[in-house]
């Protein structure tokens, strides 16, 4: 068993570079805002501050791995700034007062309690409705098992002990996040009267992560794009609309997503409406 670790950290290394965490915390920031937004009251303060915390700690050890990368392109984005005239540093300065107000509008969004008529709760709607499609793009990060098993690096065992069980966890957690964001955001329009846009809203949603999925795993786009580009996320979402090969894999991207909604919904509800008889000293066999 002694050469099964240095094989595993060698294919973490090679290969797979901190995805997991990193797909995650993605995953997980809709799912904390859905708390914040829509049931905060159903979580105490402790333990959504320490889910924060998990997250955030999940988030840091996801991104070790990509701070090269990141490095190397906000050198070169610097780079070009400085031969690209007023237009690029404008550009610039615009990216950073982006994400220097998300820093502050998620601090304050963890921190108080919404109001649904202040114009935070809608800013922070937005934000979730964004970020949304980030739990279920875990679904398509399976390419890297296949990539990484298909090189040929990695030896079978390490595949099957640790690889696939390790890829079904993070694509059954980053879904998971998905279903319960989107049950939390029922739970609110049912309590405001509004359960006849439940059904409707969630297609919608689905949808909508299946252009997001497309556009970040085909087009390579990220959620925050769509302030930084705007225009150019746009564009590319009207011309794979407009095309018949986009269209239809988004078409069957859509298709997946709300069967396994539906799936996981009524699992979730299940191990919910359990969870609730076994509180009450009910069995469920009875």
């Amino acid at each position: 068993m002694r050469w099964l670790l240095p094989n595993i950290i060698s294919a973490f290394d090679n290969v797979y570079s901190g995805w997991i965490l990193w797909n995650l915390f993605l995953a997980a920031i809709p799912l904390l805002l859905s708390f914040s937004l829509f049931r905060r009251q159903t979580l105490a303060n402790r333990w959504f501050l320490a889910a924060c915390v998990l997250v955030g700690i999940i988030g840091v050890l996801g991104l070790g791995p990509r701070i090269p990368r990141a490095a190397q392109g906000l050198f070169n984005l610097l780079r070009d700034n400085s031969n690209g005239g007023l237009l690029s540093w404008f550009e610039l300065l615009w990216l950073l007062a982006v994400t220097a107000f998300a820093g502050l509008l998620s601090l304050k969004i963890f921190k108080t309690k919404q109001d649904p008529q202040g114009w935070l709760w809608w800013v922070g709607l937005v934000v979730f409705l964004v970020f949304l499609p980030n739990a279920p793009y875990v679904l398509t990060d399976i390419i890297h098992l296949i990539r990484g098993t298909s090189s040929g690096q990695i030896r079978i065992l390490v595949v099957a002990l640790v690889f696939i069980p390790l890829h079904a966890i993070a694509i059954l957690l980053g879904f998971e996040a998905y279903v319960v964001s989107i049950l939390n955001l029922a739970a609110y329009l049912k309590q405001h009267g509004a359960k006849a846009l439940i059904l409707p809203l969630e297609l919608t949603i689905h949808a909508l992560s299946a252009v997001g999925i497309y556009l970040g795993r085909f087009l390579r786009f990220n959620s925050w794009d769509l302030v930084i580009d705007p225009t150019g996320v746009i564009a590319y979402t009207l011309d794979a609309l407009t095309s018949k090969q986009p269209a239809a894999v988004i078409f069957v991207t859509f298709l997946i997503l709300a069967s396994l909604y539906w799936v996981m919904k009524q699992i979730t509800l299940g191990l919910k409406l359990r969870i609730r008889y076994a509180r009450q000293g009910i069995d469920v066999l009875d």
